[in-house]
Parts: structure tokens; C-alpha cells; sequence
């Protein structure tokens, strides 16, 4: 049986925010850690992620943080949707967006991503939203390419604060049409509800 089989996307809940918040900082420095200022990269670090934040996060009815889970229960990737937040440059009357799309790296090449790509998408779709929109490091080319093939479009730019370095992150856009994601009906649980 492979990997991709094996495992389960379900929404997270409050009582799973020590894990949410141990593999969030853990794939963000495996993201960043080859090309970050050391200090800017901790500074991020101690700013956003914590059980405490991750806490708050969970339970809040906005926030859904969906996780790809392997058979023990550990995480194999996250995506983080906030359903309030809006940016200027996504034309759409009720777009979500896509804060967090991490997969730990004994992951990377084995599917997780789509199938989290597109349980986000599917969830998105269910609860009426009409855009996706997600912002990426403009150097980070292997993202920007997975985001691409998922049928994202850059959108524009906005500003994001890494450590204490103000930078221009590139907007992507992803309208949801009938069809919804690639994998409808992958996501179990219930939203944010522990």
C-alpha cells in the first residue's frame, strides 16, 4: 500500500494545538531556514507559532487548519484557511484564504500536498466561498510552481512581515467554479470543534 493511501485529511481541534504548533514551527524552519536571516527567521518563529497561538487559532470559528494525518495520528502537512481576511487585489465576493500550506519534508514527492491542495479547495467550495487566495515568498520558486499547477494566478502583491524585514509577498488567486477541488469528499471531522 503507498503513503498517498494511508493517510486521512480531517480538520484539527483545540486539543491538538501543542502538535499543530510543534509541526507549523517545524516545517516553516524546514521551509526557510537555507535562505532566511538566522534572526529574522526566529523573531517569525517565537512571533507565530506556540500552543498558546495555535490554541487560539483552532478555536476560532474563521479558522479552519485541515491535517494530513498518517495512521498513528501524526502530521503529515497542514493547511491553514481564514475565512475574514481580504486583500485588495482578489476580485471575488466571498473568497477564503490559504495563511499556512506546509507538508514536512519525508513528505514531499508523495501526493500530500495535493490532496491537501485539494481538500482546501473542496472545503472552500462547500462552504460557498467563490475565491482561494494564498501570498508566497516571491523566491520561493518550488511553492510558487506547485501553486501554479493547482490553478492559482497571480493576482498581485502584499506585504508580509518575516522577523523584522518588511517584503513583498506575490498574491495568488484560485476561483472555485462547480467542480470544486481535486479530491471532493476527502475531508472528515468537524470544523474546529474539539
Amino acid at each position: 500500500m503507498s503513503d498517498l493511501l494511508i493517510l486521512e485529511i480531517r480538520a484539527a481541534s483545540p486539543h491538538e494545538a501543542a502538535q499543530y504548533a510543534t509541526v507549523a514551527a517545524e516545517t516553516f524552519v524546514e521551509a526557510y531556514a537555507r535562505t532566511a536571516v538566522p534572526s529574522n527567521l526566529a523573531a517569525h518563529v517565537a512571533r507565530e507559532f506556540g500552543e498558546v497561538q495555535q490554541r487560539r487559532e483552532l478555536e476560532d470559528p474563521a479558522i479552519t487548519v485541515l491535517a494530513a494525518r498518517e495512521p498513528a495520528g501524526d502530521w503529515a502537512g497542514f493547511v491553514r484557511l481564514h475565512a475574514e481576511r481580504l486583500v485588495d487585489c482578489v476580485v471575488a465576493a466571498r473568497p477564503i484564504e490559504i495563511v499556512r500550506f506546509y507538508v514536512r519534508g519525508r513528505w514531499h514527492g508523495r501526493g500530500v500536498a495535493q490532496q491537501l491542495m485539494g481538500a482546501a479547495l473542496d472545503l472552500a467550495t462547500v462552504r460557498g466561498h467563490d475565491a482561494v487566495w494564498l501570498n508566497v515568498w516571491e523566491e520561493n520558486a518550488r511553492a510558487r510552481r506547485f501553486y501554479e499547477k493547482s490553478g492559482f494566478r497571480v493576482a498581485g502583491t502584499k506585504p508580509f512581515l518575516f522577523g523584522e524585514v518588511l517584503e513583498q509577498d506575490v498574491v495568488y488567486t484560485h476561483g472555485l467554479g462547480t467542480a470544486g477541488g481535486a479530491t471532493a469528499g476527502a475531508i472528515t471531522g468537524r470544523r474546529n470543534e474539539g
